[in-house]
């Protein structure tokens, strides 16, 4: 059957490979679009109990985004809480192309060592791709930035919504965010 968090829902196809690659998994539930996203984490089997939705900064938010509070920010990422249920969001500013690229340039590392271009045109080729969830170029450049700030930001958030689920602390899951405590 395989490792799968069915209440994890990506919303493109380089995040889906982000999440499955940082929290080892075979699967989550991925959606195409922020409406989807917010649609598909209102609809799942665990609505009530707990959803975790992964979306791009895009400029047109979708209705449902207004009943999301923020918790905190990076540059790079914001974390948000649903005003009435444990459903978070973690907002990737601008793309993931954006976030990826940055976190190569904080461990001065080079795309092409990863077979992948350097430049944003190039890179948007590769992961508009709808394999691009599978991408062992992208895996492989994702499990060499792990460590950068930002990524391990990301690792460290999601590892401890998913281990926790129900019993998620607001103010834990902020000083896990922002590097304060460590998760398990």
């Amino acid at each position: 059957m395989g490792n799968k968090a069915n209440y994890i829902f990506p919303e493109c196809f380089v995040d889906t490979n982000i999440t499955k690659t940082l929290l080892y998994l075979d699967g989550v539930n991925h959606r195409h679009g922020c409406n989807n996203v917010l649609k598909g984490m209102k609809e799942c089997k665990s609505a009530e109990k707990f959803a975790v939705g992964i979306i791009d900064d895009d400029k047109k938010k979708p209705a449902d985004f207004q009943k999301f509070r923020i918790i905190t920010e990076s540059e790079h990422l914001k974390l948000l809480k649903h005003e009435d249920r444990q459903h978070f969001l973690i907002v990737v500013c601008k793309a993931a192309e954006d976030f990826l690229i940055a976190c190569v340039n904080e461990l001065q590392l080079n795309m092409f060592d990863y077979g992948l271009p350097n430049t944003m045109e190039e890179l948007k080729k590769i992961t508009k791709n709808c394999d691009s969830d599978k991408n062992p170029q992208i895996k492989k450049l994702i499990n060499a930035i792990r460590n950068s700030s930002e990524m391990s930001r990301l690792n460290r958030t999601i590892t401890y919504l998913q281990e926790e689920q129900n019993n998620v602390s607001v103010d834990t899951l902020k000083l896990i965010f922002e590097g304060g405590m460590k998760t398990k």
